[in-house]
């Protein structure tokens, strides 16, 4: 009887501690558009910076572009590898800290089909 009683204390705990990791990590996280960016609200923020890609540049691991939502745009640099559908047009989540009035991401997302030109069905 004791030791199940541990059991579903420790299992409660886990769940509590998860929880709580969880809704920290979501708070402390934004989605923002490039307009609010620029208004100066979120410096040294973590964020998730969503528009379209503009200026795409790579040089080896080193990806720079922009993200616009038609207002403003903010410079982003990203150092990894480049993902395949990320183009010109795309609409992106770029996450990562925002200061001195550029995005460093850590992580992209590229929307799947918005963004792009598809083909006509003739």
């Amino acid at each position: 009887m004791q030791r199940k009683f541990k059991l579903v204390v420790a299992g409660v705990g886990i769940a509590l501690l998860f929880g709580l990791l969880t809704t920290t990590s979501t708070a402390t996280t934004q989605f923002v558009s490039p307009t609010e960016l620029d208004e100066g609200s979120h410096a040294s923020d973590r964020v998730n910076l969503e528009g379209r890609v503009a200026n795409l540049s790579t040089a080896g691991d080193r990806i720079t572009f922009r993200v616009t939502d038609g207002n403003a745009s903010v410079p982003v640099v990203y150092e990894k590898t480049m993902p395949e559908t990320m183009a010109n047009g795309r609409i992106v989540v770029a996450k990562g800290v925002y200061e001195d009035g550029r995005l460093d991401a850590r992580q992209l997302s590229v929307r799947a089909h918005e963004g792009s030109e598809r083909p006509d069905d003739t």
